[in-house]
């Protein structure tokens, strides 16, 4: 007690003057599990017990006469509280307190009133709950957690009751049915489901099993809508083993089943692709060998798919050296940098000669993930000997023009020049190269060539001919030419006109015959 090195002030004279009251009185009051304080009613204290001195960090004589108001921080106001606890003769309420340190930490105190010598007193105890309230926080800070994940899920959570009614829900899950509060209390699971769809469910024995996870099924909307959803089911029971109700968590899977159903619609139409295909195409993998190899490709290497599927196609001979390289190369390129190229080369083909092909690859993929490279080899033969026998006509052709002393041109639908001959650049004083791409307001004055534009302009719009037009021609010397000018519509094999041909030939000394 205070003091007792010296004479307690609340002696044991106090209590019925006896030794053995006085006795009892000490041990029951140093053995309550709290800081005891005996107070007079205007909060003086009186006495303290020791877990008192644990709990503030004050010795014993340093509480002798010391004010209750002493324990609390500057921001209780102990004469507010003091008159409540007076008018309800005593109370029970939780507050901060704070220690001789000035460490405040949160305590519970239970105050009783009573008289004592015919004097009021007062009976605190008080209790340490910082590791309470830390708990608390705990649970706190989990529940706000757990009920921040319940509400902000992009999936719907339900509970149920043993009788499968719902009982409890996340807020996804009324966005999710398009259903309100009212609508969704107590109704049954059962009613979400077709009944094709409820026996399925039934079947798994959830309730038995204790739990399913990830089942693929159809729900209704509030309009009858049916969707599908993934649910994984996880029942409650109580510690007898009794089922209390049950927990379940819906995805809408209607993008990803709709997602599945393209890419089934795709690989139907990959199939066909790859098998209508006037093109070889071979799957292999990254290691070179045959995975799949569409009709064509066998008829091009003269094989049957069994010769083909599983056998390394840069070691089974079907390439030449330079085609080999090309496609290491492309294989090299996708991997790097997941580009696309084509390029030209010889194959060995059924009758073990050479064949033009173009080698085109890209990477297959699958669910965004690279799988496999796809080789598609295109028969150019044909096209390698128009492309040789239009090259030859445009030699004989650039070879007639260039020898001709008349001036041609070929112009496209722009007017811009697509070919001209030596002659025509000579009378613009230039060379047929730089001239192409080019207009005639590039070359002439600008009366000069809006005249010409809109003669070409005029067989371009109307396609009609122009021929052998006889033009006399005045020179900025004032030298005196005629022409005969020849224009004709240049057409695609479709008919459509996409240009201009003019060539002009120098009748000057015609015209002055006839004049003689």
């Amino acid at each position: 007690m205070l003091g007792e090195t010296n004479k307690p002030s609340f002696s044991s004279k106090d209590i019925n003057n006896t030794s053995s009251d006085y006795d009892r009185y000490k041990t029951l009051f140093e053995s309550i599990n709290a800081g005891a304080f005996i107070t007079s009613i205007d909060g003086k204290i009186i006495e303290a017990n020791l877990n008192s001195c644990d709990l503030f960090g004050y010795k014993w004589e340093e509480f002798e006469n010391m004010n209750f108001n002493k324990i609390f921080p500057d921001n209780i106001d102990w004469p507010q509280l003091k008159e409540e606890i007076i008018s309800k003769g005593g109370m029970n309420f939780e507050t901060e307190s704070q220690k001789k340190d000035g460490t405040i930490f949160p305590v519970t105190i239970d105050t009783s009133l009573f008289t004592f010598n015919k004097k009021p007193i007062m009976l605190a105890l008080i209790w340490d709950i910082t590791e309470r309230k830390k708990a608390e926080e705990k649970i706190r800070q989990s529940e706000e957690k757990y009920r921040s994940i319940f509400e902000n899920s992009a999936v719907a959570i339900m509970l149920t009751d043993k009788d499968e009614n719902i009982i409890s829900w996340n807020n996804y899950t009324e966005k999710m049915f398009d259903l309100n509060e009212a609508e969704l209390e107590f109704k049954p699971v059962k009613s979400f489901y077709p009944e094709e769809e409820w026996h399925k469910i039934r079947s798994e024995n959830i309730r038995e099993k204790g739990m399913k996870h990830s089942l693929e099924t159809k729900m209704y909307k509030k309009d009858g809508t049916l969707f599908d959803v993934d649910i994984s089911i996880s029942v409650l029971k109580d510690e007898m083993g009794n089922i209390t109700g049950s927990v379940g968590i819906i995805k809408d899977i209607s993008e990803q089943k709709q997602a599945e159903k393209k890419i089934k619609q795709s690989e139907a139409k990959y199939l066909g692709l790859f098998e209508s295909t006037t093109d070889g195409m071979l799957v292999l993998d990254a290691r070179g060998e045959v995975i799949d190899i569409n009709t064509k490709a066998l008829e091009i290497f003269g094989k049957t798919k069994d010769q083909m599927i599983k056998n390394n196609f840069l070691s089974m001979g079907l390439l030449t050296a330079k085609a080999l390289s090309i496609v290491v190369r492309q294989f090299q390129e996708l991997l790097s940098n997941n580009q696309s190229t084509s390029n030209e080369a010889e194959i060995i083909d059924k009758n073990n000669k050479p064949l033009n092909v173009e080698l085109t690859s890209f990477f297959l993929t699958k669910k965004e993930e690279l799988s496999n490279f796809v080789l598609i080899i295109r028969d150019i033969n044909e096209r390698k000997k128009t492309e040789i026998k239009l090259a030859r006509e445009h030699e004989l052709l650039n070879t007639l023009m260039n020898n001709l002393p008349d001036p041609v041109y070929f112009k496209d639908d722009s007017n811009r020049y697509l070919m001209v001959n030596k002659a025509m650049a000579a009378n613009y004083n230039t060379t047929p190269d730089k001239m192409i791409g080019k207009t005639d307001f590039d070359f002439l004055s600008p009366e000069k060539a809006q005249k010409i534009f809109e003669e070409d302009e005029e067989i371009i719009k109307s396609g009609k001919f122009a021929i052998d037009i006889a033009r006399k021609i005045v020179s900025d010397g004032g030298q005196t030419r005629w022409l005969s000018i020849t224009k004709i519509p240049r057409f695609d094999e479709e008919g459509t006109i996409i240009g201009v041909m003019s060539i002009k030939k120098d009748i000057t000394y015609w015209k002055e015959l006839e004049e003689k």
